[in-house]
């Protein structure tokens, strides 16, 4: 019998609506701000953000000024536009038409806490992920008095083999709190730990697990194989 896990960066237990589902305008506090920049020097970029779901008249709310306030997009035909000048970041927003949230189903869209839909916005400038240097993968030469001729014998054979680095011997398998924060977003993972595959036994001896983590462009994909070693 085998058990097959998969963790992924985000982890959502909402229901999910339907496609352009309305949700009756309430007072509960929105998603707060995590990407609000009060440094208004800091360089900014043109967005254009587009309803296309028809209503009569369509506004955006976000966390780009702490959901202070509600501006009204322009109609285009049978669009609804709106330019925005934002700086780099992450920002979550919705629509309000004709006085009923909305969120447009054709854009990136996530849950908030209460379950209810919101888009997303990501203006983060894509760095792409390299170790700093390369001196931790370095290994000191060999003094030349250590190289010789000699045929290999019994002692070469008998000795064990050499240690883990270390870069590889942290890995969520092995971090007891990693099944309790398996429900939330899990840590970002070292470059080290990628493409590498890691076996755990069971602490009953009866079952081994097997762990491996990949990378998808900015998202990062952990596999937990479950194995019973009894046949």
């Amino acid at each position: 019998m085998m058990l097959v896990a998969v963790y992924f960066s985000v982890i959502s237990d909402a229901p999910l609506p339907r496609p352009g589902q309305m949700m009756q305008v309430q007072n509960d506090q929105p998603v707060q701000n995590t990407s609000y920049y009060e440094d208004l020097q800091e360089e900014k970029r043109a967005v254009m953000i587009t309803w296309c779901f028809g209503g009569k008249r369509v506004a955006i709310t976000g966390s780009w000024d702490n959901w202070k306030t509600r501006e009204p997009l322009h109609s285009l035909g049978k669009d609804f536009i709106i330019m925005k000048m934002l700086p780099s970041g992450v920002y979550h927003y919705h629509f309000i038409v004709d006085e009923l949230i909305r969120y447009a189903p054709n854009l990136p869209w996530e849950f908030n806490e209460s379950g209810s839909a919101y888009n997303v916005l990501d203006l983060q400038e894509f760095v792409p992920e390299a170790p700093e240097s390369l001196s931790e993968f370095e290994s000191p030469p060999s003094p030349i008095s250590s190289y010789d001729n000699q045929p290999l014998n019994d002692g070469d054979f008998s000795r064990p083999p050499p240690e883990l680095p270390p870069q590889l011997q942290t890995t969520l398998i092995d971090e007891r709190r990693f099944i309790i924060r398996s429900r939330k977003s899990l840590p970002r993972p070292s470059h080290t730990m990628l493409n590498h595959l890691y076996e755990q036994d069971g602490d009953d001896g009866q079952s081994v697990a097997l762990c491996s983590t990949h990378r998808f462009l900015q998202k990062y994909v952990t596999v937990v194989l479950y194995k019973s070693l009894r046949r």
